[in-house]
């Protein structure tokens, strides 16, 4: 291990945050984030406060001393990702892992390790997932943008007063919520609505409460408009509303449209949405067949 990291943690106090780690170890924050996340040996958390996790110097510095490969300049990450993330503003929503590496500068290789080592499985923030269209396997843009942002910026486990919370969702929109030109989505959410949506989702998955209504209110939204499309796996044959409008060649303003026209209840309800808002896209097709709704390349 190089004597200058040795000498930046002896200045460290007994007990250091990730950011103290990262300065020591010239990393960014996420560079360390990835390696709690990918490594099971990492020191364990022995306290929080003021929102960072507080581990061990000896501990950490014990840790460092048993992976030398982390400091092979050969095989370190790509530097100020975030900031690339931010200036970002690709055509289309949904990219490739080549469209997305190419989007950040970055290798496919790195966007792959990214999906690997963020697992649901593994991960308290997963990888965004990706979604199959034809042969093409793609991710949202915006998902993966945020999730980028919030690896500077991890949401504690521990529960925290609704102000905190409060400001850590609204942390990007604050920052970009008066950008004269704003990235937006496939339905014109701007990336920074974009944000605190997945920021909303990522806390309800990990036990914070989020007031009902909270997100639509502060961003002037309507209900289904503050519905993230990529709030996790969605189940084979199932597909978000962006997802089926491209699928079956309609808007996504009709998917909506036909959702609210004809509800449960009615005679021929449109085909209902799961926790993740995917439907099952032959009933959805089906019904829109035998409303004389599908358009004909969509058969």
């Amino acid at each position: 291990m190089d004597s200058a990291i040795k000498k930046a943690f002896a200045e460290l106090p007994e007990q250091v945050t990730v950011p103290q780690i990262a300065t020591a170890t010239g990393r960014t924050d996420s560079g360390v984030q990835n390696w709690i996340d990918t490594y099971d040996d990492f020191p364990d958390v022995l306290d929080v406060k003021d929102r960072f996790h507080l581990r061990l110097r000896r501990d950490v510095l014990n840790w460092l001393a048993k992976h030398p490969n982390l400091f092979d300049t050969k095989r370190r990450g790509p530097q100020k990702l975030d900031e690339r993330a931010l200036a970002a503003r690709p055509a289309a929503e949904f990219l490739t892992v080549k469209e997305t590496a190419e989007t950040l500068g970055v290798s496919r290789e790195s966007i792959q390790y990214y999906a690997a080592s963020a697992k649901p499985e593994v991960s308290r923030d997963p990888f965004p997932p990706a979604v199959r269209r034809g042969t093409s396997s793609l991710r949202s843009w915006p998902a993966v943008r945020s999730w980028i942002l919030r690896r500077d910026d991890p949401l504690p486990s521990s529960p925290l007063p609704w102000e905190e919370l409060r400001t850590w969702l609204l942390a990007v929109h604050d920052l970009e919520k008066d950008d004269s030109a704003p990235g937006l989505d496939d339905r014109g959410l701007t990336y920074a609505q974009r944000d605190v949506l997945e920021r909303v989702r990522v806390a309800v998955a990990q036990g914070h409460t989020v007031p009902d209504g909270w997100a639509e209110g502060v961003l002037g939204l309507n209900p289904d408009d503050a519905v993230t499309p990529d709030a996790g796996p969605v189940a084979a044959g199932r597909m978000t509303p962006s997802q089926l409008a491209a699928e079956l060649g309609i808007s996504l303003g009709s998917i909506r449209g036909y959702a609210r026209r004809y509800p449960a209840g009615c005679r021929d309800p449109f085909p209902p949405k799961d926790e993740h808002s995917a439907r099952d896209v032959e009933e959805v097709r089906s019904w829109l067949s035998r409303s004389g709704s599908l358009p004909s390349g969509g058969i």
